[in-house]
C-alpha cells in the first residue's frame, strides 16, 4: 500500500470541507438574498433547496448525497447552457460552469476512490 503524507491528507480534507462549505453557501445565499414578499416559489428555490439537501447528505457521507450533487451539478450546467442559448450569458457563467463541472467530476465514482484532492477522495486512502 502506498503511504500518503500528512500534508496530502490535510490538503484533501481541507478541499473536502471547503468545497462543501462553498456549495452550502451557494444554496444558502440564494435564500438570504431572495425577496420573499411575493410569496411564490420559484424553480431557483427548488434548485437551491436541493443543493442544500444534497450537500448535507454528502457531509453525512451518504452515497445518495453524492448522486444528488451530481444531478444538481448537471442541472446547473444545463441552466448555464440555457442562458447562453437565450443570449443572456455573462462572465459569471464561466465560474458557474467551473464549479458545476468540478462538482460533477468530484462526486463521480472514479474520483471518490482515486483522486486525493477531490471531495471524499482523501477518505478512501490509507493514512500515514
Amino acid at each position: 500500500m502506498e503511504k500518503i503524507s500528512e500534508r496530502d491528507v490535510l490538503l484533501g480534507t481541507i478541499t473536502w470541507w471547503g468545497f462543501h462549505a462553498l456549495l452550502g453557501w451557494m444554496g444558502a445565499w440564494h435564500f438570504l438574498s431572495r425577496d420573499f414578499s411575493d410569496g411564490s416559489l420559484l424553480a431557483s428555490d427548488f434548485f437551491a433547496g436541493s443543493l442544500l439537501v444534497s450537500t448535507g447528505l454528502s457531509l453525512l457521507r451518504l452515497s445518495v448525497g453524492c448522486h444528488l450533487l451530481r444531478f444538481v451539478a448537471l442541472l446547473g450546467i444545463l441552466l448555464v447552457v440555457y442562458r447562453v442559448w437565450e443570449g443572456k450569458a455573462d462572465w459569471g457563467n464561466l465560474t458557474d460552469v467551473a464549479i458545476w463541472a468540478y462538482t460533477f467530476y468530484a462526486f463521480g465514482p472514479s474520483s471518490w476512490r482515486y483522486s486525493l484532492y477531490s471531495p471524499l477522495g482523501v477518505f478512501g486512502k490509507p493514512k500515514t
